[in-house]
């Protein structure tokens, strides 16, 4: 084990441990995990005045005024002029921009139960594992379902040539049951290309926190030579 893993939170930290704290700090997290992987999102009003959610702003309300809200649900840009379509908006570069309050509070309680959360870099290496066994554990469900529809598929479409040989007619029945499989086949490979992509996210999700946890606990270390230095 490493020095790294061994370091204990700092007590600029260890006062946050509080359950009320933890709690608030719990449900910010489960939060960001919802949105820290979605798209920007567009919202607007239908005619009867409802607010609506969505990746795009649909046809018939393109002439209303919309906002576009970034990934933690905060507007980024309100469009009144609607002759400016959704996808030709430039976003300001956040190089160039400071981020709104809202969202460097977010990120300090984001920090903060980062290093509530893992004691060390092993242990996101960890949880890291356990979602991509699990996500392994649902695509070989799919495969075997894949694998028994093309079986399927194939006894079928030999029934078929067979019957045709021989001068028999294919019935409605028989053609409704081989579209059946065709289009569960599709539904799965649908579902492994969710899970791929879900995978991918994982690994990305766990890569910023992974590299943000490093950061942290590098700052924590300047913070503690410079009490020492000054001590």
């Amino acid at each position: 084990m490493t020095m790294e893993s061994k370091l204990s939170i700092p007590s600029i930290f260890r006062a946050l441990v509080k359950p009320g704290v933890v709690a608030v700090l719990i449900a910010t997290a489960f939060c960001l995990s919802v949105t820290a992987l979605a798209a920007e999102t567009y919202r607007w009003k239908d005619n009867d005045g409802n607010i609506h959610y969505g990746a795009i702003v649909p046809p018939e309300y393109a002439n209303r005024p919309y906002d576009v809200l970034n990934n933690v649900g905060i507007v980024i840009k309100h469009v009144e002029n609607t002759s400016i379509a959704p996808e030709t908006i430039i976003e300001p570069d956040p190089q160039l921009t400071e981020p709104p309050v809202a969202e460097q509070e977010l990120q300090r309680q984001s920090d903060r139960l980062l290093l509530v959360k893992y004691r060390s870099e092993e242990a996101i290496n960890d949880a890291l594992e356990k979602g991509i066994t699990q996500l392994g554990y649902e695509s070989s469900l799919i495969n075997q379902s894949i694998e028994s529809t093309n079986t399927a598929i194939r006894d079928q479409i030999r029934q078929a040539a067979d019957q045709q040989r021989a001068n028999l007619p294919i019935s409605i029945d028989q053609q409704k049951g081989i579209n059946r499989l065709y289009k569960r086949r599709a539904w799965d490979k649908k579902r492994q290309t969710a899970i791929n992509n879900r995978r991918n996210q994982i690994r990305a999700s766990f890569q910023a926190e992974l590299l943000r946890y490093r950061t942290l606990k590098s700052d924590i270390g300047k913070t503690k030579e410079a009490q020492g230095d000054h001590g």
